[in-house]
């Protein structure tokens, strides 16, 4: 029996399918894929045994070992392929070019209906260069319909 419930927002069956078929994939157990994509092996486990979903910058390094899109790892898409970028942006890069190419200010963002996230989040994203978390990072995907590749600098193409 699982010691979380089910309706919990760090849980994601769909994700803990995709996160045993990576590690399937390289024919490894958990601890060696975890040492293989520099993370930690107790989120390894959490995530294949629970589907408990690890923090932005852990997703993208599985991503980036795997080679595969931020969606895919998710268990958001089944397209696998995906194209790096030539030149790597930041997030924090990629957010205020969108916020530039766009015409927008900081406000019309968080006043946006799909956001929920404040000002002030996007102020410490930028000047601290945090990563927001899953849920704010895929709004902003969204608001700016883009793919959170892209905005991760991880892709150039947009979509």
């Amino acid at each position: 029996m699982s010691k979380l419930p089910e309706d919990s927002v760090n849980v994601s069956p769909v994700f803990q399918k995709r996160i045993k078929e990576l590690v399937a994939d390289e024919e490894c157990g958990n601890a060696e894929f975890a040492d293989r994509c520099g993370i930690s092996r107790n989120i390894v486990s959490a995530a294949v045994n629970y589907g408990i979903l690890p923090t932005v910058k852990t997703l993208v390094k599985i991503a980036d070992h795997a080679g595969r899109s931020f969606a895919y790892v998710l268990g958001m898409s089944d397209e696998p392929a995906f194209e790096p970028a030539e030149n790597p942006a930041s997030f924090h890069e990629r957010l205020l070019l969108l916020i530039r190419e766009n015409n927008m200010r900081f406000s019309d963002v968080t006043n946006h209906p799909k956001a929920t996230f404040s000002r002030n989040s996007i102020h410490v994203w930028i000047k601290r260069k945090n990563l927001p978390a899953l849920e704010f990072l895929l709004q902003l995907a969204e608001i700016f319909r883009v793919s959170p590749d892209y905005l991760l600098g991880r892709t150039d193409y947009k979509n």
